[in-house]
């Protein structure tokens, strides 16, 4: 278990308060099998430990104990219950821990001790998981081809789809038809039981418990407009989490982006790879955080953050995770929380 003291300092979230990174546990080892990629996802069990997917793992899931070190693979690459063609994504609920690729028709049950449990075949595609506590049963947003549709003009429909612990079906519900619901990213229940969700590029929404509607923000990602301009040939920052805000009165949003402008980026990259060098993403990428709320007026971006790594939420809390090089190339997770401070909340 490695300790690291240093907190990596933020710019303003609100007047006189900033959010920390303090990363406090590293995720592995040099000897371990695999190292994480670019993009990871982490899901922390608790006393039970970590499960970590990424882009260079595939179908690979790697299981951490709680002190951080490697145990075994919980998965393996293929198209049999419970095997996976790429990297998944995790939720965690009373029923044990659901394993999902977005964009395909899956999902892998496992027990809380990670024994495997059934893989259920949906009419549609995933786009995102959460345990709901108000309903306690899965809530599963997945996009299927509307009955009406014809074979060279299919029509999709967004659906949410209700699954108790076991995973069985419980109802299914039509979303909304003026909501882009089949683009989310991320969604979560909020404190007096709104649903909230978030697209990756930036567009938040608020339901009421019977999927209507309640309010809509679109952020402003950095590097949006330099992307507009070039004709999408650049890198705009992209929606990676969607937590609720720590004194409950909203939601936070993370983003990933780069460090500098689009043009700069190019040019380090050419220079790097001029030099036979591989990119630091943790140098070159930052974490942009944004505090939403739902005001009787509409919906509110109450201010923003900036951590200079690629910072990503853990869990409902506090925790956090990001990923950082190590000398020989290689990367890993470290683990630690978000400290917020200063300020009025």
């Amino acid at each position: 278990m490695s300790l690291l003291l240093t907190a990596t300092a933020a710019t303003q979230l609100c007047a006189g308060c900033s959010v920390d990174f303090v990363p406090t546990d590293t995720l592995g080892a040099r000897e371990d099998p695999a190292g994480v990629g670019f993009f990871a996802e982490v899901l922390d069990m608790g006393d039970r430990g970590y499960l970590v997917s990424s882009d260079v793992l595939g179908g690979l899931v790697i299981v951490y104990d709680s002190e951080g070190r490697y145990q075994r693979e919980l998965t393996r690459e293929g198209d049999g219950p419970g095997e996976l063609r790429g990297e998944p994504k995790f939720a965690m609920g009373s029923g044990g821990v659901l394993l999902y690729e977005p964009g395909t028709p899956r999902l892998h049950l496992y027990s809380h001790d990670l024994g495997f449990t059934r893989t259920t075949q949906l009419a549609g595609s995933v786009h995102a998981v959460f345990w709901d506590s108000v309903t306690e049963a899965w809530l599963i947003n997945y996009v299927a081809v509307g009955e009406e549709s014809e074979p060279d003009n299919p029509q999709l429909d967004a659906r949410i789809l209700l699954l108790d612990e076991g995973g069985d079906s419980i109802r299914s519900m039509q979303t909304d038809d003026e909501s882009p619901v089949l683009r989310v990213a991320d969604a979560i229940r909020g404190a007096d039981g709104t649903i909230w969700t978030v697209t990756g590029d930036g567009l938040v929404e608020v339901f009421d418990e019977n999927l209507r509607l309640q309010g809509s923000l679109e952020l402003e990602l950095p590097g949006m407009d330099e992307w507009n301009r070039a004709g999408r040939g650049g890198y705009p920052a992209f929606v990676s989490d969607l937590r609720l805000a720590p004194d409950g009165s909203g939601v936070w949003v993370f983003a990933f982006g780069t460090a500098m402008s689009v043009s700069d980026l190019l040019e380090e990259l050419d220079r790097l790879e001029a030099q036979g060098r591989e990119p630091s993403f943790e140098r070159l990428g930052d974490t942009f955080i944004y505090s939403v709320r739902l005001d009787p007026s509409g919906m509110t971006l109450v201010g923003t953050d900036q951590l200079d790594t690629l910072v990503r939420p853990l869990g409902d809390g506090d925790m956090a995770f990001d990923l950082a090089d190590t000398p020989d190339g290689n990367r890993v997770v470290r683990v630690g929380r978000l400290r917020f401070s200063g300020g009025r909340r």
